[in-house]
């Protein structure tokens, strides 16, 4: 049986406005994902969560969800690119893991954007947050933290909701991706 071991971001100057929004409740829970995507996709970071996302194997997942029927047949593809190119990552098992879901809606392409960058999002933020509950931060117990993490989700819904998405090719796979990054970055 083993053991499963919480790797925290990076404990640089680019992470700290993060750990003072997990620290104060001060800060409105909205800017929480302005700061959490301008640490995710700091430049002096030595992996941008942005490159990440833009990879072969993730565009490979979208084109896998785009041109299949229902998730299995979407999930054999992928899995089959992951197979051939040897390209698996974490970011490529949170877009296998958000396959499914995506099969849910009416249109799998756009729910499988939406819930990727939801998987990230609360991948970066699960990371951390459980160091930072009890009496001196913003969420005092589990049960606190689990709807800040909840909420924070929700937010990121409602503004991945509005975003236009009219990815035909890599190259616009690429722009949505930054495109998104750079709105949530700025995001009041």
């Amino acid at each position: 049986m083993g053991t499963s071991i919480s790797q925290s971001s990076p404990r640089t100057s680019g992470w700290k406005p993060v750990h003072i929004c997990y620290t104060s409740d001060i800060i409105p829970e909205e800017r929480i994902l302005t700061e959490v995507w301008r640490s995710a996709d700091n430049p002096s970071d030595p992996v941008q969560m942005s490159t990440e996302m833009k990879s072969d194997i993730i565009y490979s997942c979208y084109k896998s969800v785009k041109s299949s029927n229902n998730f299995l047949e979407a999930l054999n593809k992928f899995n089959g690119v992951i197979l051939e190119t040897k390209s698996n990552s974490i970011a490529a098992e949170f877009a296998k893991r958000s396959i499914p879901v995506a099969y849910q809606g009416a249109d799998p392409a756009d729910q499988w954007t939406n819930r990727f960058f939801s998987e990230i999002t609360k991948y970066i933020v699960s990371r951390d947050t459980s160091g930072f509950v009890g009496e001196k931060y913003r969420n005092k117990t589990v049960r606190d933290l689990d709807g800040f993490k909840k909420r924070i989700g929700e937010n990121l819904d409602i503004f991945l909701s509005s975003q236009r998405k009219d990815i035909k090719t890599k190259k616009d796979w690429n722009v949505f991706i930054d495109t998104t990054i750079a709105k949530l970055k700025s995001k009041q």
